[in-house]
């Protein structure tokens, strides 16, 4: 049986590292565990690839991200995140479904609406570009960094790198791209 207040106190973790936007490798699974998401087909992103991915780039779009819900449920073993993204003035309205290994996080199915993706605003903007790389090249770190990098050298990359709001974005990012080649 788990022990229901260590996992509330994972979850609650977990939480906390959206509101200050940067995961930590501690609270995952990330030789074995996944993710799914309803905007990837059901494909299996592993761990490993979602907390690089989103430490690189996602956080450094979203302007801030308000949880309003976190829970665990002992019947399931299983814990659930309710998540308000933030684009600036537009909001992603998101939830997780989580289960856990023995001490982990090892599977995660997100649930966001796809059509929030379409909407004009430079960041929602930047942030669908960007999922086209990152979400579809396999969720192999070294192509998506390429990608990515090939992107933002590209005439629509070098637009959001050289207007607001997403500039300052695109400079984070281009930084945390060269750690990645660097290491």
């Amino acid at each position: 049986m788990a022990d229901a207040v260590a996992r509330l106190d994972l979850m609650n973790a977990f939480a906390d590292t959206y509101r200050r936007r940067h995961f930590v490798d501690e609270h995952y699974d990330l030789a074995d565990g996944y993710l799914q998401t309803t905007l990837s087909d059901d494909q299996h992103m592993p761990l490993r690839f979602f907390v690089d991915y989103n430490n690189a780039w996602w956080f450094e779009i979203v302007t801030g991200v308000d949880v309003p819900a976190v829970g665990y449920d002992p019947d399931s073993d299983s814990g659930f995140i309710v998540l308000d993204i933030r684009y600036d003035t537009q909001t992603l309205r998101a939830m997780q479904h989580v289960h856990f290994g023995e001490s982990t996080i090892n599977r995660i199915r997100t649930y966001a609406s796809g059509s929030f993706f379409t909407r004009s605003h430079p960041l929602v903007e930047l942030d669908a570009a960007g999922n086209t790389f990152w979400l579809e090249t396999g969720y192999r770190m070294d192509e998506s960094v390429a990608a990515a990098q090939a992107f933002l050298d590209s005439p629509r990359g070098r637009e959001f790198g050289s207007t607001e709001p997403t500039a300052r974005p695109v400079e984070r990012i281009r930084t945390n791209l060269e750690a990645f080649t660097a290491g």
